[in-house]
C-alpha cells in the first residue's frame, strides 16, 4: 500500500528525467535541515524504533512533529481470520502503544490512515472473513465511527478525503462511493479504477484501466487493456482520453496497459504511473515491459519520460516538500531527475539478528510531518541469514 501525501506545497515538480550507521542504528527524530530545494544530498534512514514482537507496521500518519501515529498488526494466533490490531503514538518525546478504535474492533488485516487536514484523519482497516472495511475519525479528541459503505462496500482499494463531509472511497472493481457527512452515495465509473488522487473538492481522479476488447479484431494494436483516467469536476465523473500503449510486431500474448497510482500536484500537474505488459512465457522472443507514465496539463494527457537510472519504473511514496520524491525501493528523486538510493544501517546484531546476515529495507508508507523537515517510515528490515531468517518492523527516520 502506498498513500501520496496531501496538502501539497509542489508544484511542477521537473521529476521526468548501502552505508552502516556509525551508531547503534537508532536515532531520535532528527531537526529541521538547511537543504535548499534543487539540490539533492545525500540520504540515510535511521531506526528510530525496532519492534521484534512479529507486529506488521502498514502506515504512518502526522499532524505536527509533537503527533505522529503509526498502525499495525500482530498475528493473532488464536484466530486465523485477523490479527490483532495496535496504534503507536509520538508525543514529541516518546512512543506508546494505544488499543485499536472500537470501532474497528480487534481483529483487522491491513490498516491505513488519510489526512482530513484541519479536521483531523480517517484510520480504515479491512475486516476478517471478507467483511466490508470500516473508517474512523480522529478529531484530536476522540474517535468516532463512520457508517458501514452501502452493501459492506466490498474489498478497499484506495480513498481520498477533502474534509470529514467530503470523503471518497474506491471499493470493488468500478464502485465509488461518497461521504457527505450524512450518508454515503454510490457511483458506477466507466473504467476498473485502482487509485485517487485530486487538489480540491471538484478536481478529482480515479484511474485504472478499461478493457479494449479480446483483442482479435486488431483494434488498439490487439491491446486488451489501455489507462483509464476518469474525472470529477465537482458534478459527474467523465472519462478522459489518454495515450495508446501498443507493442510492434509480432505482438506478444494478452498485452495490455494501465496505471496503478495517480498524484496530483496541482490542477494543471498530474502525474500517472503504471505499466505496459503481457502474459509472460507463451513466446520465446518477448519484448521488454515499458513503464506507463503520463501527465496531465490541465487540458489533456500526454506521455511522459520515465525517470532516469534507477528511479526508472519506480513509483512515489511521499512528496519532499519542494525537492522531490520519495520512492518505492528506498530511492529518491530531486527536482534535477538525479537519481539516489537512500542508505540505512543494519540492524544491531542481537536478539537472533547475526552480524554476517544480508538485511534489506522495506517500506509499506514514508510521511513528510506538515510543516517542517522531518520525514518518517514504517515497513520492516528482512534478515537472511543460514538457518534462521527473521525480520523486524522498524519506524525509521530521514537523516540529510
Amino acid at each position: 500500500m502506498r498513500r501520496i501525501v496531501t496538502g501539497l506545497t509542489v508544484l511542477g515538480l521537473a521529476l521526468t528525467g548501502c552505508g552502516t550507521g556509525a551508531d547503534d542504528g537508532k536515532a531520535k527524530p532528527p531537526s529541521s535541515s538547511s537543504s535548499t530545494a534543487g539540490e539533492t544530498p545525500e540520504l540515510t534512514w535511521a531506526y528510530d524504533e525496532i519492534l521484534d514482537d512479529g507486529s506488521k507496521l502498514s502506515d504512518v500518519i502526522a499532524t505536527a512533529d509533537d503527533d505522529v501515529w503509526v498502525v499495525g498488526t500482530v498475528t493473532n494466533s488464536a484466530d486465523s481470520s485477523g490479527d490483532d490490531g495496535f496504534l503507536l503514538h509520538y508525543d514529541g518525546t516518546r512512543w506508546q502503544r494505544q488499543p485499536m478504535p472500537a470501532g474497528l474492533g480487534t481483529s483487522v488485516h491491513v490498516a491505513r490512515f488519510d489526512t482530513l487536514g484541519s479536521d483531523g484523519f480517517l484510520l480504515t482497516a479491512s475486516q476478517p472473513n471478507e467483511q466490508g472495511p470500516r473508517t474512523v475519525r480522529w478529531d484530536g479528541t476522540r474517535w468516532t465511527a463512520l457508517p458501514e459503505l452501502p452493501g459492506g462496500g466490498g474489498r478497499l482499494v484506495d480513498m481520498k478525503a477533502f474534509a470529514a463531509v467530503d470523503i471518497w472511497t474506491l471499493s470493488g472493481e468500478s464502485q465509488i462511493h461518497h461521504w457527505d457527512g450524512t450518508r454515503w452515495s454510490t457511483s458506477t465509473l466507466p473504467a476498473t479504477v485502482v487509485s485517487l488522487d485530486g487538489v480540491a473538492a471538484d478536481d478529482l481522479w480515479a484511474v485504472g484501466y478499461r478493457e479494449t476488447g479480446d483483442g482479435s479484431d486488431g483494434s488498439d494494436g490487439g491491446e486488451f487493456t489501455r489507462p483509464a483516467a476518469v474525472h470529477w469536476d465537482g458534478s459527474s465523473w467523465q472519462l478522459t482520453e489518454t495515450p495508446a500503449y501498443r507493442f510492434p510486431e509480432p505482438v506478444p500474448p494478452e498485452p495490455g496497459a494501465s496505471i496503478d497510482d495517480v498524484l496530483a500536484l496541482a490542477a494543471d500537474d498530474v502525474r500517472a504511473y503504471g505499466t505496459h505488459s503481457f502474459n509472460h512465457g507463451e513466446v520465446e522472443d518477448e519484448p521488454q515491459e515499458e513503464a506507463v507514465r503520463l501527465r496531465w496539463d490541465g487540458s489533456g494527457w500526454a506521455k511522459a519520460p520515465d525517470a532516469a537510472g534507477d528511479c526508472a519504473g519506480r513509483d512515489p511514496m511521499a512528496v519532499d516538500g519542494t525537492r522531490g520524491l520519495f520512492l518505492d525501493g528506498n530511492r529518491y528523486v530531486g527536482t534535477d531527475g538525479a537519481c539516489t538510493k537512500i542508505k540505512r544501517p543494519r540492524l544491531p546484531s542481537e536478539g537472533g539478528v547475526r552480524a554476517t546476515s544480508r538485511q534489506s529495507l522495506w517500506l509499506s508508507a514514508v510521511e513528510v510531518v506538515p510543516g517542517t523537515d522531518r520525514v518518517l517510515g514504517v515497513g520492516h528490515v528482512q534478515v537472511n541469514q543460514s538457518g534462521d531468517p527473521t525480520s523486524r518492523s522498524v519506524i525509521v527516520s530521514l537523516r540529510r
